[in-house]
């Protein structure tokens, strides 16, 4: 804010403290500056007004006619002046300020690095908060204003928050590298990965994921829309692990696009595309209808808007 620092209001400053204070030696105490300097810039002022603001009695100076006319305009513009150093003010925190970012634990790991990276290089003045949480939980502290803004799908945006889309993530199926199914899988045109009919897994040890983790809703879509009668369900909070189990052989798994991306085990796992167009997902950045977004807030939406683009290719 240094360099946005204004001398043009002096004039009035010094003729409205001294019309208050009714004598030079108050004043110039008020404006710290020497009462000679004070008395050499209320006589130039008057001298270039061409006419008196004060009269002097003694050491008393009191207003004159026009003294008063220009202490009520000035006493305004030195309000008005208040009023946008004040918002001056409230931009400059703006710039510095806070963000606290909300997004489930695996997603934070393929996402946020590729943000960070270049807000932060942006955006030097302002503390980035990372809480990681289950759905749940973020949606929770959202409402609690706990939070700025959550990452999430977009089934999970609630009725008071307003969601920006950032891409659409598909949701895969996940069978080991040694796996039966793998000699059922049919390429899809214009997808990196084959389908693996769903119908094929009654029987098979399916993971999913536990009922507080939004993955949950979808799981559960696809078993019942393809009827899928499994031969156990077995329960896994960490996707990573869901995955490792898969690659030993231990069932079949499904998982999130972006999370795949992130997961590194010697045993190979493979992975195929199941309806993107029914199972994939909106991913948004969501925060509260009532919350008016700082500044610091929009680049970081725009930020993850990019970051998606690019870097998840969704």
């Amino acid at each position: 804010g240094d360099a946005y620092k204004r001398q043009d209001l002096k004039e009035q400053k010094y003729v409205c403290t001294l019309a208050e204070c009714k004598s030079l030696t108050r004043a110039s105490e008020r404006l710290y500056i020497s009462q000679p300097a004070l008395s050499l810039y209320i006589n130039n002022v008057e001298k270039n007004l061409g006419a008196p603001l004060f009269e002097r009695n003694g050491r008393k100076f009191e207003l004159t006619w026009l003294g008063k006319q220009y202490v009520e305009k000035a006493s305004q513009m030195l309000e008005l002046e208040r009023q946008f150093e004040a918002v001056m003010r409230q931009t400059e925190q703006e710039k510095a300020g806070q963000v606290r970012i909300g997004i489930a634990q695996r997603r934070g790991i393929w996402f946020l690095p590729a943000v960070l990276s270049v807000y932060e290089r942006e955006w030097p003045q302002v503390d980035v908060v990372i809480r990681e949480g289950n759905l749940a939980d973020l949606t929770i502290m959202l409402k609690k204003r706990e939070l700025d803004l959550v990452v999430l799908s977009q089934s999970d945006v609630t009725s008071e928050m307003e969601a920006v889309p950032l891409g659409m993530e598909d949701f895969l199926l996940m069978v080991s590298g040694d796996h039966p199914l793998n000699e059922k899988a049919v390429p899809v045109e214009g997808s990196k990965l084959d389908f693996l009919d769903p119908h094929l897994l009654s029987g098979e040890t399916i993971f999913l994921n536990t009922e507080m983790q939004s993955a949950r809703r979808v799981e559960e879509k696809i078993l019942k829309d393809y009827k899928v009668k499994p031969g156990r369900i077995r329960v896994v909070r960490n996707m990573e692990l869901g995955a490792q189990l898969v690659a030993e052989g231990l069932g079949v798994g499904f998982i999130r696009q972006g999370y795949q991306k992130n997961i590194h085990y010697p045993k190979p796992v493979k992975y195929y595309t199941i309806d993107r167009s029914k199972y994939g997902q909106n991913v948004v950045v969501a925060y509260r209808q009532d919350v008016e977004l700082t500044k610091p807030m929009r680049a970081m939406i725009m930020q993850m808007k990019d970051a998606a683009e690019e870097y998840l290719e969704f």
